[in-house]
């Protein structure tokens, strides 16, 4: 089995596993904290596109990064990132006023971009940090083993990401609203330190285009010329639309037409990814 006698795979697939169960907590919790802030549908959809925004916007840019930077270095880059804007939320809902507010509180906005502006470093960190996992793969894989290894890291990715996390969410964000963003700052600290510890070999130099700009520019007139990745990348694109719009309000639904706690939210979620 090769998780059994790779050790760097194994390394690799645990961060990924504890880094995208980060993930799964904090899809939930931001948007449940928002709730708490404020009623107002519009400033709580904002809180939950920002944790989406990333993808759409630098899905391509990732790739272009990951092929010019060490990945290893990104992986541990963007967990410690992660962790530190986790332990910053923390730290904002112990030192801010009792949760929830009230409506006419006039702190609710501040904190309410507050908010999105860790959700959107946060998602674009993890853009960062599962393309970078995902193209490390051939670097400490045979070749022969890289089909099993990459349809076991993108199980876990959704596994972990969309079953398991959501659901723990709910359950420690009941018992106390902060929790969640302390376990996610945790996971975050054990999936960097996994990277850490990859015995990444070195990478064959490859000629690169000469500018970010360029490399941009052909990766898209590559996506062109393949007509059939363009219309899958198309399809997934307006797919991935549709559901953000209904998980922007479903936060809000589950609340005050369900009348569901965060632990029944968590486990609405999992049944939506299902």
């Amino acid at each position: 089995m090769l998780l059994a006698i790779n050790k760097n795979y194994r390394l690799l697939f645990t961060a990924t596993a504890v880094s995208n169960l980060g993930d799964g907590i904090s899809a939930l919790a931001f948007p449940w904290l928002a709730t708490l802030i404020t009623r107002d549908p519009m400033l709580i959809a904002l809180v939950a596109a920002a944790t989406r925004l990333p993808w759409f916007l630098f899905a391509i840019p990732a790739g272009v990064i990951t092929d010019r930077a060490n990945r290893q270095r990104l992986m541990v880059q963007a967990d410690t990132l992660r962790l530190l804007l986790t332990l910053g939320v923390v730290a904002l809902i112990l030192s801010g006023p009792a949760l929830p507010l009230p409506d006419s509180d006039g702190q609710a906005f501040t904190l309410i971009l507050g908010l999105c502006a860790a959700a959107f470093l946060l998602g674009s960190a993890e853009v960062i940090r599962d393309n970078a996992a995902q193209t490390a793969l051939p670097s400490i894989v045979d070749k022969e083993h890289l089909e099993v290894a990459n349809g076991q890291m993108w199980s876990i990715e959704q596994i972990m990401g969309q079953f398991v996390g959501p659901p723990l969410a709910g359950l420690l964000i009941a018992y106390a609203v902060p929790l969640p963003f302390a376990v996610d700052a945790v996971t975050f600290a054990i999936a960097a330190w996994c990277v850490w510890l990859i015995a990444m070999p070195a990478r064959t130099a490859v000629k690169l285009p000469n500018g970010f700009w360029q490399q941009m520019r052909e990766g898209m007139a590559w996506i062109y010329a393949h007509k059939l990745i363009l219309r899958l990348a198309i399809m997934l694109g307006a797919l991935n639309m549709m559901h953000m719009i209904t998980l922007t309000v479903l936060v809000l639904f589950s609340q005050e037409i369900l009348g569901l706690g965060a632990a029944g939210f968590g486990i609405l979620m999992t049944a939506e990814a299902a």
